[in-house]
């Protein structure tokens, strides 16, 4: 079964292969996962029993279960709100129910150091083979052309196998500071050799190269403050060095002019990008004043946003967009609107669990993993504040295997 999971891990980009059984629509993410959860729940009945396996699960999860099944039962809730019924419970199934799957199963398979090694390398090598596409689209043709600046021409950005740029940099940002923590947890480890710390070292640069490459601004800021989370509280050394870095990288950002330019850009907000962003969320919070408890429900947002956004700049009144976009660019307004309030209380009452588990146990250890999933976490919840990292099939495994390998973690340390 840990193989299963190794590959599901390999291949979270597979979502984007779709197809249908009879007139269910379905990816090839999806149907691995659903394999390798009935596959495990036939084996476990077989084992132990059916009873036994919900008694068991359910105590398992005990600091856990009632927020994993109030997230499921708010975002089940909010199908029923949503305009599109259909559409709505396709997301349910695809961003909500599956990944819980795949939680459970994770957290029952993996119990040994070797184990979890696996299921991160998995994660790892699709960082791997997906950076190394962005190069042969750099030098032998792919990507998209991006207008970054207004009235001016169009900037490539590299895609890999996504069909958008930032679908790159919200997928290998958090695999970067965790494998920052990896790389640490190598280093420390004197038996491993400098062939096994050369690897993390290619997985980190090939990856930030790819988001670099990508353009997304969004998940290089997330990777500051993850491995600022990370830096901060491993050592007292490690404070200083990262502080004084950054401190550098700040002074020759502001001391060039080609890169003094965009970030002052950014700064004021006069970037294309904010701008744009600007605008969904002006168009966002007036379609959340017709619900502001309930929400509008799964993919509600994309069906009814048409009617508020509008395409101009409110101050300037010059057109921005026609566009309209599946979710407006920031994860905690997403939420809001297709989980109502009561699903962004429960999914704020989730990251307060997940660092409380973080904390709780480095209070006994100093484990590198748990600090990388901590500035794993982080990145995505930083990313969010200009995209929605999450509604997406991969983001939300990702989100859950980072909540499920703390939960493995913290178990190892005390079975051992």
């Amino acid at each position: 079964m840990v193989w299963l999971i190794t590959l599901i891990c390999a291949f979270l980009p597979a979502y984007q292969v779709r197809f249908k059984i009879v007139s269910l629509p379905m990816t090839l993410l999806e149907a691995m996962i659903l394999i390798c959860f009935f596959t495990w729940l036939f084996i476990k009945i077989k084992e132990i029993g059916f009873k036994k396996l919900i008694l068991e699960k359910w105590q398992e999860f005990k600091n856990w279960r009632w927020l994993i099944l109030a997230w499921l039962v708010l975002a089940a809730a909010s199908i029923f709100i949503a305009p599109d019924l259909k559409a709505a419970a396709g997301v349910w199934k695809a961003y909500f129910l599956e990944p819980i799957l795949f939680l459970i199963v994770l957290n029952d398979v993996v119990k040994t150091e070797k184990e979890k090694n696996l299921v991160l390398g998995g994660l790892f090598f699709s960082a791997l083979y997906l950076s190394l596409f962005v190069f042969y689209q750099k030098f032998f043709g792919g990507g998209v052309m991006s207008l970054e600046i207004w009235k001016e021409a169009k900037i490539w950005r590299a895609t890999s196998l996504f069909p958008q740029p930032n679908f790159l940099g919200l997928y290998l940002g958090p695999i970067v500071v965790l494998a920052v923590g990896q790389l640490i947890f190598n280093v420390r480890k004197i038996r491993h050799s400098l062939l096994v710390i050369s690897c993390w070292l290619l997985v980190i640069g090939l990856s930030l190269s790819a988001i670099i490459l990508a353009r997304s601004e969004g998940a290089l800021v997330g990777i500051f403050f993850g491995c600022l989370f990370f830096f901060l509280i491993f050592q007292k050394s490690t404070r200083k060095v990262f502080l004084i870095s950054s401190l550098i990288l700040v002074l020759i950002i502001f001391s060039l002019p080609f890169l003094r330019g965009p970030v002052l850009k950014k700064i004021s907000f006069n970037d294309l990008s904010i701008q744009l962003r600007i605008n969904i969320w002006q168009g966002a919070f007036s379609l959340l004043k017709t619900s502001p408890f309930l929400g509008v429900g799964l993919m509600g947002y994309q069906k009814l946003i048409p009617q508020y956004q509008k395409p101009y700049n409110s101050k300037t009144g010059e057109l921005i967009s026609v566009e309209t976009h599946p979710y407006p660019h920031n994860l905690y307004l997403t939420i809001w609107l297709e989980l109502g309030l009561l699903g962004l209380l429960v999914f704020f009452s989730l990251i307060i669990n997940f660092f409380v588990l973080i904390f709780k146990d480095l209070l006994f250890s100093s484990r590198p993993l748990l600090l990388g999933l901590g500035g794993a976490m982080i990145v995505l919840l930083i990313h969010g504040l200009v995209d929605t990292p999450y509604f997406k099939n991969d983001s939300s495994v990702l989100f859950w295997l980072i909540i499920g390998l703390g939960l493995i973690e913290t178990n190892l340390r005390k079975g051992g």
